[in-house]
């Protein structure tokens, strides 16, 4: 029995061993291409890398100074603040001066009035009086 089991898996076993020998060379064969295939892919990942790294450096330093302006903005803001507080204050202070000088010169108009008939009254009077006795002389 054992040589027909040989005659008849021969065969089938030469053609195992065949292909087992040709799959162990055929990496061999096929290795320097892949080698120089992943180095070229390792390059191009190694660039890709480098440029991303970049990438956010610049973007990190557009940062810093984007942070930059936005401070000096906030204190430029916060200056102009201050002043139109500062000119509200003046604009308020002019104001009640306004309304204190418009007050003044409502009173003295009154009392320019209450004068001018205080002096038409003496000057009739004495105008009368005077007036008077050069009657009475002549």
């Amino acid at each position: 029995m054992k040589i027909k089991f040989c005659k008849n898996y021969l065969p089938r076993l030469t053609a195992v061993v065949l292909l087992f020998t040709c799959s162990l060379l055929l990496p061999q064969v096929a290795l320097p291409q892949d080698f120089s295939l992943m180095d070229n892919d390792l390059q191009l990942l190694e660039d890709l890398i480098l440029d991303t790294i970049a990438n956010t450096e610049e973007q990190q330093r557009l940062l810093d100074s984007l942070k930059t302006s936005l401070t000096e903005s906030e204190t430029l803001i916060a200056d102009y603040e201050s002043r139109i507080h500062n000119q509200e204050l003046l604009l308020q202070n002019l104001q009640a001066q306004l309304q204190a000088m418009s007050e003044t010169y409502q009173m003295q108009s009154r009392l320019s009035t209450g004068y001018d008939q205080r002096l038409k009254f003496w000057r009739t009077f004495t105008l009368v009086g005077t007036r008077q006795p050069a009657l009475a002389g002549s």
